[in-house]
Parts: C-alpha cells; sequence; structure tokens
C-alpha cells in the first residue's frame, strides 16, 4: 500500500472546501496575520485560529522557511536510491541522521517495499563520500546503494529562476540569523517574539533580522498542502532519459506531471522528479504518460510506500 506515513497515519478524511481555501490563502501568503485570513475568507479571527491550529497539528498544512542549500553551506547533495532486505528498519535507523532530509521505502506498487529513496546534504563532496562510508558502507540492510548526486535544481515550487540567480547578499550569516532561520524551518508562523526568545534578542529586532533575511533572499516563506488530505495518496519519484536536452524534458514533463520538485542528477538518467496522484494505479499511468513525451527515452519509477523522514530543517550546523 502506497501512503505518507509520517504526515497521515490516521487515515484522516480529505479536507472541507473551507480547510482548502485557507490552505490557498496560506499558501499564497504563508505568514499573513489572522485578520487578513479572516478578511479574505469572509469569517471571524477566532475561527480561522481554531480551523489553523487544526490543520497545523494534523499535518494538514506545514508553513517552513526554506533555505537554498547552499545559501545553507552545504555544497553537495544526492538522491540515494538503496536495496534493502529490510528498508523500513534501515530507514529508521538513517531517520536519526541529520544529513539525511528525506527518507521514504519503494517498491513495485503492488508489491512489498524491496529499498529506500534517500535525499541528502553536506557540505562537500568528501564529507558526503564519508558520511555514505560510515553510515552505509558494509550494512548488510543496505547491499546495493546508488548514489545520484544532484548537480543542479530547477522549476519546483521551492526554487525560481529569480532566487538562484539574483541573490543579493551582504549581510552574514551568524548565530543570530542561524537561530532564526532554524526556528522559521521548524514553524514558519513564528512570532517574533518566539525568534526573539531563540535568538537572544527583541521581537523588534526579530522582526528586523527577518525582513533582512527575506530582502536579501536568503529565506522564502513557504506552505505545504498535505497531498493525501488533497486526495494525492500516492506518491514517487520518476528518473528520466532524454534524446532532448534536459530545458526541453524538463519543460515537457512538468507540463504533465505537475511535480513537488525537479533536479538534474548523475547517472543515466539525468532529471528526476517527484510527483502525486490519487492512487498507485493513477501514478503509474503519471509516469507512463511523462514516458511516452517526445524526446522521453526511458523512464525509472520509485512509488513510496511510506515516508519515514521529510524535514526542511538544514540551516548549517556550523555556527559565525
Amino acid at each position: 500500500m502506497l501512503t505518507r506515513t509520517v504526515h497521515n497515519e490516521g487515515g484522516l478524511p480529505d479536507l472541507e472546501q473551507a480547510d482548502r481555501a485557507l490552505i490557498d490563502r496560506l499558501v499564497a501568503d504563508p505568514r499573513a496575520s489572522g485578520r487578513d485570513l479572516a478578511k479574505a475568507l469572509d469569517c471571524s479571527e477566532a475561527n480561522i485560529s481554531r480551523r489553523l491550529n487544526r490543520l497545523i497539528a494534523e499535518h494538514a498544512v506545514r508553513i517552513r522557511a526554506f533555505m537554498p542549500l547552499d545559501r545553507a553551506g552545504l555544497s553537495a547533495s544526492a538522491v540515494m536510491l538503496v536495496k534493502s532486505p529490510d528498508p523500513e528498519a534501515l530507514g529508521r535507523r538513517l531517520a536519526s541522521l541529520d544529513w539525511l532530509h528525506f527518507i521514504a521505502t519503494t517498491g513495485p506498487i503492488n508489491g512489498p517495499a524491496d529499498g529506500l529513496v534517500a535525499h541528502g546534504s553536506v557540505v562537500n563532496g568528501t564529507a558526503l563520500r564519508a558520511l555514505i562510508d560510515r553510515n552505509l558502507g558494509g550494512d548488510p540492510l543496505a547491499p546495493v546503494v546508488d548514489v545520484r548526486l544532484v548537480l543542479d535544481s530547477f522549476g519546483t515550487q521551492e526554487t525560481s529562476e529569480s532566487h538562484r540567480h539574483h541573490w543579493r547578499g551582504g549581510r552574514p550569516l551568524d548565530r543570530v540569523n542561524r537561530a532564526i532561520i532554524r526556528e522559521l524551518q521548524r514553524d514558519g508562523r513564528a512570532t517574533f517574539a518566539t525568534l526573539g526568545e531563540v535568538a537572544g534578542i527583541s521581537s523588534t529586532a526579530a522582526a528586523e533580522r527577518f525582513r533582512h533575511l527575506i530582502d536579501d533572499q536568503l529565506i522564502r516563506m513557504l506552505a505545504f498542502p498535505e497531498p493525501s488530505r488533497i486526495g494525492m495518496r500516492a506518491s514517487g519519484c520518476v528518473f528520466i532519459r532524454s534524446s532532448v536536452t534536459t530545458d526541453e524534458a524538463c519543460a515537457a514533463a512538468t507540463v504533465v506531471a505537475n511535480p513537488r520538485f525537479v533536479a538534474m542528477v548523475s547517472g543515466p538518467n539525468p532529471v528526476v522528479m517527484e510527483m502525486c496522484a490519487a492512487d498507485g494505479r493513477a501514478l503509474q499511468a503519471l509516469a507512463e504518460r511523462v514516458g511516452a513525451l517526445p524526446g522521453i527515452t526511458d523512464i525509472d519509477l520509485h512509488p513510496y510506500h511510506a515516508i519515514l523522514k521529510e524535514s526542511f530543517v538544514w540551516c548549517g550546523a556550523e555556527e559565525a
């Protein structure tokens, strides 16, 4: 069975229309005030507060600060495909590792899980090799580890041309900024009072720091609806090989699949994208539609059976 174990273990029902409307507003403005949300949705602030607290508690929406990995000092990223006789046990163990941001069991849509898909990021290639050797090398639960280095990310909710290529920079990523970013990566609607408390500064200074982080394009505030609550109960990643340029392949596949992210990686199928569908059959059909596009010569689908870890907290571990 394909599921999103981390965020919908209780098999919660699809969201009501009012919940979806609130999430749509948050996607447009993740830190919109209760007053602005109430005005836009024509209801009371108390109603908005109760509904939003429930949606967050149910993980129906996650509001986070997104920080490009390179700005956090993490210049080496990889997608790993790990074959395993007990992928859940291996995934649960690996979930404690900070450098791994995403872990999901994978396998045939109509069969048992037989491996993991994992994403990780570290400061450089040497550190990546050392961590893979230390955490996976020689492990009987990980007899085959296929590492695909991430060469570029593009065309996703998390990145854009303006955000990637027009970084203003200028202000240092010091201890205070790192503390604020880490808190926003955990709770994107944290108040300035909370941000000031975790950073050891006043709420006014925290508000100013927040504005600088946004203005300098060090972070973006994003809201992520939980796919399983909007009828998308199956997800997975597909690796794509093409006879056309990478940009052309990505553009065509993105129109069909509406992926959550797209990246260029090393290996024989150099484009990887994550996509969601109503169920496993629909996910397979979606991958086949991508594979049938002109210029696409091969696809390799890895459906997620269960998501064991999905973290947005990757502000650099080292303090300035």
